[in-house]
């Protein structure tokens, strides 16, 4: 195991989720829908691509759309076209079953779907994709990582497309990823008795952050790995920092390689305050609204809503409703910015809790 700076492709590289590993396996063969959620950075896509290393997979980054307010039809289908090229050299026959798909070309190893959306038949391309794989003996996975993200598309609903699939291709499942918990329950809608996908049995994996004993044993096992020799008191500090959020601990990890010494761990503890704070402005950006500024600065360490509620007004100077206030720390939940834990709302993530008494996102 080695500290990285990208995904890891191979559950060898994954340290200490050899149950995570099993049961995402297990799940992507064997049901036709599997969650996996947990807060960022904490290795969700990692533990899909190494477990699913040696399947017949589509993977399509959703995260591509962050930073947009809404996506159509198209946008999707551009990313899932690029995935499905991906497939083409595999498999001659894959060549055929698509072909007959209406709306998509076919040129070499390239996939292109006509420029009218109305000519492409999404559940069609699943039925193409079922037929080959089945034909072929094989179990096709198709990744959306960071689902919520579509969400955001106007003019289409996908839903009824994945509950067609649920219900009737034996040899496609989906693996649907995501960091924003809230919105990704509120995009399925799983609770709503009138979402395509009410009632319907989908496999849960919580990737959870490292207790501080993991974290410990993994940057250990990081630097013994890359031959480094480290005191105990700058590991324990950097798990005091970074906590168990493994995204965290890799940049020290390679920041403490190649420039050893105690700045080692300032470095990186300032490159990932510039990440965060970028990451939170720009939703700060897009929901419009300062008032989630304000209530970061009051949780930096934990506050119970009638301490938010009181501070937004003190700050503001005039009183806030108490539905505005909760549809506030809703979205910040939502987003996972922000967790309840009992009564007290705080901040996931330890370097946006660090920062946070000092967070402005400027215009």
């Amino acid at each position: 195991m080695a500290f990285l700076d990208r995904p890891a492709e191979d559950p060898s590289e994954l340290y200490d989720r050899e149950a995570e590993v099993r049961q995402l396996r297990f799940s992507a063969l064997n049901r036709a829908v599997t969650l996996v959620v947990g807060f960022r950075r904490v290795g969700k896509t990692s533990l899909i691509k190494a477990a699913t290393k040696d399947m017949t997979r589509i993977y399509i980054d959703a995260r591509r759309f962050e930073g947009m307010n809404y996506i159509t039809i198209r946008d999707f289908l551009n990313e899932l076209a690029k995935s499905l090229s991906q497939l083409l050299p595999l498999s001659r026959r894959l060549i055929d079953f698509l072909s007959r798909v209406r709306g998509l070309s076919i040129m070499g190893f390239t996939i292109e779907f006509s420029e009218s959306t109305r000519d492409v038949s999404i559940p069609s391309i699943f039925d193409a994709l079922n037929d080959w794989a089945s034909s072929e003996g094989k179990h096709l996975v198709m990744i959306i990582d960071e689902v919520q993200e579509l969400s955001k598309m106007r003019g289409f609903n996908l839903l009824p497309i994945f509950a067609y699939a649920y219900d009737n291709l034996r040899n496609l499942s989906f693996i649907f990823a995501g960091s924003k918990i809230g919105m990704l329950y509120n995009y399925l809608r799983l609770n709503d008795p009138n979402s395509p996908l009410y009632g319907r049995y989908m496999e849960l994996i919580e990737l959870k952050p490292f207790t501080r004993e993991q974290s410990l044993d993994f940057l250990r096992r990081g630097f013994s790995k890359a031959g480094i020799t480290i005191s105990e008191d700058i590991i324990n500090k950097a798990v005091d920092e970074l906590d168990g959020i493994v995204g965290w601990l890799s940049l020290f990890g390679l920041t403490y390689i190649s420039n050893p010494g105690p700045g080692a761990l300032d470095k990186a503890v300032g490159v990932a305050s510039g990440i965060v704070e970028e990451e939170f402005c720009n939703f700060v950006r897009a929901m419009g609204s300062r008032r989630y500024v304000l209530i970061i600065n009051a949780l930096k360490h934990g506050a119970t809503w009638s301490e938010v509620k009181r501070y937004l007004e003190l700050r503001e100077g005039r009183p806030i409703s108490d539905s505005e206030v909760t549809k506030l720390l809703r979205k910040l939940v939502d987003n996972g910015f922000v967790m309840k834990v009992n009564n007290e709302y705080v901040i996931v993530d330890p370097i946006l809790r660090r920062i946070s008494d000092r967070v402005k996102c400027r215009d």
